[in-house]
Parts: C-alpha cells; structure tokens; sequence
C-alpha cells in the first residue's frame, strides 16, 4: 500500500505546480517534500514528475498516480459524509417479528412509507430464535420477541403485550373443555405448542392447567399464518393463536368462537436489538409507530 502521506505531498505539489509553495502548505521543509516525492517514486518503480525549473511536469506514470491520489481523495470525504448522515425518513430500516404481529404493523409501517419514500423497510417474519440469531448476525437491526433475551447479548425493552385465544369451531360447547378439545382435536402450526402450554397453564381453568398438549390429537398441520383458522372454521379442530389474527379471517365472526377462560393469556412483547449500540434516527419514528399500533389495538 502507497504511503497516504507521500501521496498527500505528491498531490499537492502537481496542484501547487512548485516545491515552495508545497512545503508551505504542507508545513514542512522543500527537502521533505523532495523526500517524499523520491520515496513515492522509489515505491512505484518509476518517475512521476519531470523537473522544470521552478516548476513540475508529469509523466504518464506521474498522471496515473496523481488520478489515484484524487480517487482517495474523494472517497475519503465521501466516506466522511456518509458518517454524518442519519436522516430520520431516509434509509434502509430491517425489523424481524412474528408473522401474528407483521399482519398487524406491516400496513402501518407501509404508509409511513407512502409518506416517505426514501425509506426502505424490510419485514422478516421469523420465530423468537431465529430473530435473535439474526440480530447477532448483523442482517436485522431491530427485533420484536415475546420472550426477554439474555441481557449480556441483547439490548431489551418491553413495549406491549399480545393476547391469546383459544379458538374454536363456532357453537362449540364450552362445558368438559378438555374433552371437547381431545375430541376435536388440533389444527398444529409452528408456534402451537408454545401457546399451548402458556394457554394451558395460565388461563384458570383447571381442566385445561390439568390436560397435556402432547396428548391432543393433530387433526392438520400448516405453516401459513393467513390459513390456519380456515380449517377450524370448517370444523376441523381447534388451535390456539394471537386473538388479533381473526380480524384478517373472513366472516370469523360466523365461523369462530373464542373460548371464554377465566383468565386472560398474554404474552410480553419486547424490543430487541444489539447492546450498547444506537439504532439510526430513522428506527426512532418506525419504533413510536409500533408501540402505537400495539397500544391501540
């Protein structure tokens, strides 16, 4: 690599067109700016310049360097002022969250974006782990998760809270639940048995808190958010999901019932991201709007 110093001085000399004024803007003495110049030349294997008297002239090899020296030149301020930017509505914004909570927030995050189109927003629908995993990985900035991570690897805040319902075929008796759900058997997707067991154990109802999800027969299995419910709706069994995800369902209202526990089962909601670093000012807008949107719905 070319010593930046002596391209620096050999750059100014053929912008100064004399070793004088070089020395003066370089601050050093005209047989530094000599030095400088034989060791640039010395380190490229070739002559760079031509003597004139007072002055200097290039050669072909000197015209080369000098474009190079130029390019750093610029790159370097280039670089500079793309360290100063962090506009608030321009940039590429990447966030990973369930698929629950981005049928909720990705028509929200899209009109932000109407309104500012320089923004670049990317939705990664992941579970928990993956979403972490990428956070560490560098290839998301921001997270949304339902479990607090571990505070030495990850940057945590609570924001909200997401609520769970066990869904069920419409006019579906809620007496001796647990043996209507073995009997109806469960409609399994990714995230299933996780809400089972935080449904089970938290809902109040000692039926449920005494009945093991391994033992729930599958009546189906799909990994599409948006088609979950249209088996249960058909009367094909039940499952357990975010409660908001009905209002994406068409004709739920006809087609659905949630069970009435004595409880109401939430899960935390927190935002996630690398420790001890500051997300750009245009995460800051994106994040308000977020918790909005949990807090209104």
């Amino acid at each position: 690599m070319l010593n930046p110093l002596w391209l620096d001085t050999f750059k100014m000399l053929v912008e100064t067109g004399n070793f004088t004024r070089t020395a003066e803007q370089r601050f050093m003495t005209q047989p530094g700016v000599s030095q400088h110049i034989k060791k640039l030349e010395d380190a490229c294997g070739c002559a760079l310049l031509i003597r004139l008297g007072k002055g200097v002239e290039l050669t072909e090899q000197g015209q080369r360097v000098y474009d190079y020296a130029l390019s750093l030149s610029k790159h370097e301020q280039a670089l500079i002022e793309s360290l100063k930017f962090d506009a608030p509505y321009e940039g590429k914004c990447v966030i990973g969250c369930s698929g629950a909570l981005a049928q909720r927030l990705y028509p929200v995050l899209v009109e932000l974006q109407v309104t500012h189109p320089r923004l670049s927003i990317h939705l990664e629908v992941a579970p928990n782990r993956t979403i972490l995993n990428n956070i560490q990985a560098s290839s998301l900035e921001l997270g949304i998760v339902t479990q607090q991570p571990d505070e030495e690897l990850f940057s945590s805040e609570k924001i909200g809270h997401e609520s769970l319902g066990l869904i069920l075929p419409k006019d579906t008796p809620y007496e001796a639940i647990d043996d209507t759900l073995l009997a109806l058997g469960l409609i399994n997707h990714p995230d299933a048995m996780h809400y089972l067991k935080l449904y089970f154990s938290h809902s109040g109802e000692q039926a449920l808190m005494q009945l093991d999800p391994s033992r729930l027969p599958q009546r189906g299995y799909i990994n599409q958010l948006s088609q979950i419910l249209l088996p249960v709706s058909k009367g094909l069994g039940f499952t357990v999901l975010p409660i908001k995800v009905l209002d994406s369902f068409a004709d739920a209202a006809n087609s659905l019932t949630i069970y009435p526990a004595r409880h109401d089962v939430t899960e935390p909601l927190y935002f996630v991201k690398t420790p001890h670093r500051s997300l750009p000012l245009r995460y800051q807008k994106i994040q308000s709007l977020i918790v909005e949107a949990l807090e209104s719905s």
